[in-house]
Order: C-alpha cells, then structure tokens, then sequence
C-alpha cells in the first residue's frame, strides 16, 4: 500500500516586523522539532507579532496542536501579538473537536491573522 503524504515545507517571512511562518504539507510527529523551532524563534527574535500560517496544512497530529498552544503560551509571556491561519479542514475540525479554537487565535485566512494582529476585527473558526 502506498501512502499519499505530501513532504512538509517551512518557510518565514516578514513584513513589518510581523513574522509569518507558513507551514505545508503533513505535519506531524517526525515534524515537530522543526515546526517549534521555526514558530517559536521569532518570538525570541523580536518579531512585533507572529502568524502561524496553516493554510496549506494538509495534516496534523496532536504533537502539532501541542506547538501551536505552546506558541500561544510565549505570545502571552511575551505580550506580542500572536494568530493562526487555518482554513482546511485537516486543521480547523480536529482544532474545533479539541475545543482549541475557543482558546487560540484561529482565522480562517491568512490576511484575517494579519489584520486580527492589526486590530482590525477578524472572523474567527467557530
């Protein structure tokens, strides 16, 4: 039987000293090193706010819902604006099932978690 898996990809950007982590493909355990690694550096980096962008998530495992409440933990420590995009499904409904989505920033798009980190009102997942 062969697997469908999609490779996992990290890549950062920032824009006004707002990092976005975008985060692809299956995420899981043998990913979990290198997604906290890459989402928690910025906060120790000085970035003005961070976005987990998920949108193109196409798995995850509860070690990745344990990074993403972690992340949540230093943002609060640190006071620095922190949002998660998530549209898809693989993302949004496990985070909805775990009740996470009433305690973490989720939005559903990308520029929703950035105007969420801007303080202009953004749908939430619900």
């Amino acid at each position: 039987m062969t697997e469908n898996r999609t490779s996992p990809r990290f890549a950062t950007t920032t824009d006004a000293g707002v990092v976005t982590v975008h985060c692809a493909g299956d995420l899981d355990l043998a990913t979990t090193s290198k997604l906290r690694d890459v989402l928690l550096s910025p906060f120790a980096g000085g970035a003005e706010g961070v976005v987990a962008d998920l949108t193109e998530t196409t798995f995850c495992d509860s070690t990745v819902f344990s990074v993403l409440v972690e992340a949540y933990r230093e943002a609060l420590a640190r006071k620095i604006p922190y949002a998660i995009a998530a549209a898809r499904i693989a993302v949004a409904r496990p985070l909805a099932i775990l009740g996470l989505d009433r305690v973490l920033p989720l939005h559903l798009e990308l520029a929703e978690a950035h105007a969420a980190l801007a303080g202009t009102p953004a749908a939430r997942v619900s």
